[in-house]
């Protein structure tokens, strides 16, 4: 049994140089984005960062056309940003990171702009260092509490949904607490952030990065009422240092020698530059993060861009190459409801020789290298036809695998626990693939080699239970649907 990964780094596999500081477009140094919880509370970049917002929020004032005025980079999000279930984005590729990393990058370059700093960078809110909390100068310097502007929300796009956004400036994540000490909180887990690095292919890469940490993180912060919590969630001035660290994420998954597509999508006419010009964009200008000018700091060394030269994927032990393998699923009419468990059966094939079956993956080593690993098979659960209604938005999913007494209490420490994800949106959308409704997928390996070193896993079903747990001010009662359970290797 393989219940560790194993990194190899030596005869018969290639690894990339380590990386190196490259320039950026036009010969600048590219600006480095830091973790802020290293960062101390008075750091200049706390005061850069609050004049950056109250200039904005001026401009909103006395230039309501500005395009770089505080409401008006809140709209961009609204109105164009592809979430899933969002239209016009109908394929399973979405351009979530692509287009988020140009929206903070021209955002970025708006603040320096305004406060006439041209080194001005953004750090990245790591929620999983220590609790997760919001670090303490989002509280305690006004410009930077999301309650102190009472910014008004008010707006509507097809693009997020038929719904007005009604939400106000307020937080549910109290000053001092973590979005680990919530419910859902099992998503910024080191487990679950690794078993997302180590995903393959960028389907399922970025729709586990964007439904599990991302979402969750957006539903904790906001509530049910705060912008946070829904499509004008730039009105909070966290919301950036969030995307920073999704975004970080997908750098890092990248420098390790992964493969982001370049994708087709055109963003022209959706942002707009220091000066508040049209600013010209696109997914295939949105690969390397040092032509874009900027960096990340990590412990394990700085992440510069994607890995800078070849890293072979080995086949080892003989394992065949798979993307997706489907393993079993059902179909159904099925309802969860808010604190109640709801248990799907579910029959599978070959599940043990799948979780017994080397992959091959890579990531980042210690020292910033890109390596090469093997480990286990993974094992995807996705909850098919998820339909949302608006009154669910804000509700985080934790997921279990054979244990039909789990709970809202149910910590994820147990090892029955798979994962959490989180509806930061109303899905409803037809996506072409035989469901109505939006996909969510949830990797339930660590789950399924827990079990199996218990004996208490069989090859040929599961269940696996459903408990979601209310955003703060939701209804006790409020729930979401969906129409069945795919079991796929990926």
């Amino acid at each position: 049994m393989i219940d560790r990964r194993q990194f190899i780094v030596g005869a018969g596999t290639v690894v990339a140089a380590p990386f190196v500081m490259r320039r950026a477009a036009l010969g600048q140094t590219p600006l480095v984005r830091r973790d802020v919880m290293g960062m101390s509370a008075d750091d200049p970049f706390f005061k850069d960062y609050a004049d950056a917002v109250a200039a904005m929020h001026d401009l909103q004032t006395s230039n309501p056309s500005d395009g770089r005025n505080w409401r008006a980079q809140a709209l961009i999000h609204l109105n164009h940003c592809p979430h899933s279930g969002a239209p016009p984005y109908p394929g399973v590729a979405m351009p979530f990171v692509h287009w988020h990393r140009w929206y903070i990058r021209y955002y970025e370059e708006i603040c320096g702009t305004l406060i006439g700093k041209s080194d001005f960078a953004l750090p990245y809110w790591n929620w999983q260092s220590g609790i997760g909390q919001v670090p303490n100068p989002f509280y305690d310097i006004d410009q930077l509490n999301v309650t102190f502007w009472k910014d008004p929300s008010d707006a509507q796009s097809d693009n997020w949904g038929p719904d007005e956004v009604t939400t106000t400036g307020v937080r549910a994540l109290a000053e001092g607490s973590g979005v680990k000490q919530a419910p859902g909180g099992g998503a910024f887990s080191d487990q679950n952030i690794d078993s997302i690095l180590a995903q393959t292919d960028f389907t399922n890469f970025t729709n586990l990065l964007e439904h599990s940490p991302h979402n969750t993180a957006h539903v904790i912060v906001g509530g049910s009422q705060g912008h946070m919590g829904d499509g004008m969630s730039p009105l909070d001035p966290i919301f950036w240092l969030h995307h920073c660290n999704v975004d970080r994420l997908g750098a890092q998954w990248q420098a390790a020698g992964n493969t982001m597509p370049p994708l087709d999508y055109d963003f022209s006419g959706q942002f707009v530059n220091g000066e508040g010009q049209p600013a010209p964009a696109s997914s295939a200008t949105a690969l390397d993060i040092s032509a874009m000018g900027y960096a990340y700091e990590t412990p394990s060394g700085l992440i510069t861009g994607p890995a800078a030269g070849a890293v072979a994927m080995m086949s080892l032990f003989a394992a065949p190459a798979i993307v997706t393998q489907p393993l079993g699923g059902t179909q159904g009419d099925f309802r969860a409801v808010a604190n109640t468990t709801t248990t799907v059966p579910v029959d599978t094939r070959g599940l043990a020789q799948t979780l017994f079956s080397p992959r091959s993956f890579r990531l980042l080593g210690a020292t910033g290298e890109p390596r090469i690993g093997t480990e286990p098979g993974r094992v995807l659960a996705r909850l098919t036809g998820v339909m949302v209604p608006e009154e669910a938005r804000g509700l985080a999913v934790n997921v279990f695998v054979n244990l039909p007494e789990a709970g809202p209490d149910t910590p994820p420490t147990d090892p029955h626990y798979a994962g959490t994800f989180a509806f930061f949106m109303a899905g409803m959308t037809d996506h072409g693939n035989g469901h109505t409704g939006t996909s969510y997928p949830v990797d339930i390996t660590n789950a399924l080699l827990a079990l199996a070193r218990l004996g208490r896993l069989t090859d040929d079903a599961i269940t696996l239970q459903v408990v979601p747990l209310p955003a703060q001010g939701q209804p006790a009662d409020t729930g979401f649907t969906f129409d069945g359970i795919e079991i796929v290797r990926t």
